[in-house]
């Protein structure tokens, strides 16, 4: 549950030593982090994220990137689909992948590149791959609703 003693314990005894560390300097707690997470996925690397939209930017770079480099999408032309009703942060790459007007209102332009079909509607997801798919890179969506399905 929320304010476990024991979590508490280590968060307080950590944030006496330091709070916050960027990946750009050195610290002694990094290197055996990212060996255990590596070592137990499986993975040759791994890049910690502070938040869940930040996650979702990262893999929206990832995805092009791929898109670039292993599909030969030509440049500038990748493709993100994305569900409506799902929610993944509030950063403008992040938004632009919204269909809620009070999430993207005053904040245009948004960032191109990506296309919306409404969650659970497979016949548009279908026809969006159709038309798009040599271009499409990624998509993304939320499995379980979050925030929309509240």
């Amino acid at each position: 549950g929320h304010c476990h003693p024991k979590v508490l314990r280590a968060l307080i005894e950590q944030a006496e030593r330091l709070t916050l560390s960027s990946r750009a300097f050195y610290n002694d707690k990094f290197p055996v982090f990212a060996e255990y997470l590596t070592s137990m996925f499986g993975y040759d690397m791994m890049l910690p994220m502070n938040t869940g939209a930040e996650g979702v930017e990262t893999a929206i770079k990832l995805a092009r990137k791929w898109g670039y480099e292993k599909k030969n999408i030509p440049k500038n032309e990748a493709l993100i689909v994305s569900c409506c009703g799902c929610f993944h942060g509030r950063t403008l790459g992040v938004i632009s992948m919204s269909c809620d007007n009070d999430a993207t209102r005053g904040f245009g332009p948004l960032v191109p590149g990506h296309l919306k079909v409404d969650f659970g509607d497979i016949d548009g997801l279908e026809k969006i791959f159709k038309e798009h798919g040599d271009r499409i890179c990624g998509f993304l969506f939320e499995p379980i609703q979050g925030e929309a399905g509240v």
